[in-house]
C-alpha cells in the first residue's frame, strides 16, 4: 500500500477522479460518465505495472513509433480532428490533411525503414 501511494501514477488518477467529480457537480458530465472514469482510474491504479509491460511489448515491436516524423504527423492529426470538432475548418479540409500527414508516416518508414 505505502509504495502505491508513493506512486505518480496513483495521485494522477486521483487528480482525474477529483476533476470529473467537480464536472458532475457542475453538471458538464453525467453520473454514467463519472462511474467509467472511477472504474478506469481504478484500473490505471491496480494494473499500471502490467498495463506498462504490455504497453511496452506492443510498442517495441513497432520501432516506427520512435520517430520524430511519426509523432510530428499524429499531433498534426489530433490537432486537425480538434480543429475539426470546433468549427475551425471543414471536413473535407481535415479529411485532406489526415490523409496527407498519414502519407507522411508512410514515406517515412519507407525512405528510412526501421
Amino acid at each position: 500500500m505505502k509504495s502505491m501511494v508513493k506512486s505518480k501514477t496513483f495521485w494522477a488518477a486521483i487528480l482525474q477522479f477529483i476533476a470529473a467529480v467537480i464536472a458532475w457537480i457542475t453538471g458538464e458530465i453525467e453520473l454514467w460518465a463519472l462511474i467509467l472514469d472511477f472504474v478506469a482510474m481504478m484500473g490505471v491504479i491496480f494494473y499500471r505495472s502490467s498495463i506498462d509491460t504490455h504497453l511496452r511489448e506492443f510498442f517495441d515491436r513497432f520501432n516506427w513509433f520512435k520517430s520524430k516524423t511519426v509523432w510530428a504527423a499524429l499531433a498534426v492529426i489530433v490537432g486537425l480532428v480538434i480543429s475539426w470538432l470546433t468549427g475551425q475548418i471543414e471536413f473535407a479540409a481535415m479529411i485532406m490533411a489526415v490523409v496527407t500527414a498519414f502519407i507522411g508516416i508512410f514515406m517515412r518508414t519507407a525512405v528510412s525503414p526501421e
